[in-house]
């Protein structure tokens, strides 16, 4: 992925959380954090790990660290991604209700 398309997604998603701490009603506002919030924590996980993978300076870095690490963003976040989103599924909710798990 290039600087320039990270810079334009950076700035994105800063553009869309200022909106959204624009929005009057503090009711609007969770519904819109809601909303997104799934989205949001599958970005995170994924780019918080790269981020942690290369600012860290290769030297101090143990491999151990690295591997783990690595296998978060290229395996654990794409497995996860597909939960994340059911979690946000209303039918979903509901049948965790229905059986008291949640």
């Amino acid at each position: 992925m290039s600087r320039g398309l990270r810079r334009v997604i950076v700035i994105s998603y800063v553009c869309i959380v200022i909106t959204i701490l624009k929005i009057p009603s503090n009711t609007g506002r969770h519904k819109a954090f809601s909303t997104c919030s799934s989205h949001l924590i599958v970005v995170f996980m994924f780019y918080g790990t790269l981020i942690t993978v290369y600012l860290f300076p290769r030297k101090e870095q143990s491999l151990t660290l690295s591997k783990i690490l690595s296998l978060n963003y290229t395996v654990l976040t794409p497995l996860l991604n597909p939960i994340i989103y059911t979690m946000r599924n209303k039918d979903f909710k509901a049948a965790l209700h229905k059986i008291n798990l949640v």
